[in-house]
């Protein structure tokens, strides 16, 4: 039997270490949803681009860990964190191989999401892998072009019908 629950910084780091190598290894992340529209430098024809948006306020909020344990052995993992203007970042979705295709994903990522309307996030984000990605869009997520954009519809008072957060 699957079980989900809060694990700790030092439990994710070695699953992240072995099979998310091209993620930055740490607590938090930097990265914001919101891109800067920057004026490019090209003197022939300049155009508006989108540029990433970096801010170690992000790294300042206190990120929570989810395990998803088989007796006693981690199988899957993922974790999130409030990030500025009140938006969730989930972060570093993974599911042992052996393991997948038994719901588990999904189960972390509404863990996420659950904690995320915990915390009073207005909206949930992610850049996730396209291995992934399925995940997302089972939960609510839309994929906007190569990047995730996300409307969101904000509970009204005494209103329990309605998800506080959508992505």
């Amino acid at each position: 039997m699957i079980i989900i629950k809060k694990i700790t910084w030092d439990q994710i780091l070695p699953i992240w270490q072995e099979h998310l190598t091209d993620m930055s290894p740490e607590p938090t992340s930097a990265m914001t949803l919101i891109y800067d529209r920057v004026w490019d430098d090209n003197p022939i024809s300049p155009r508006w681009i989108d540029k990433q948006v970096y801010d170690l306020k992000n790294m300042e909020f206190t990120p929570t860990f989810w395990g998803a344990f088989n007796n006693d052995k981690l199988v899957g993992v993922n974790s999130g964190h409030m990030c500025l203007h009140k938006l969730y970042r989930s972060r570093g979705l993974f599911v042992l191989p052996e393991h997948r295709n038994l719901q588990i994903a999904q189960k972390l990522l509404m863990k996420t999401i659950s904690q995320a309307k915990h915390e009073g996030a207005i909206a949930c984000w992610s850049f996730p892998k396209n291995t992934v990605i399925n995940v997302y869009f089972q939960q609510g997520f839309k994929n906007r072009g190569n990047r995730f954009f996300f409307s969101y519809i904000e509970k009204n008072e005494g209103d329990d019908s309605v998800r506080n957060i959508k992505a």
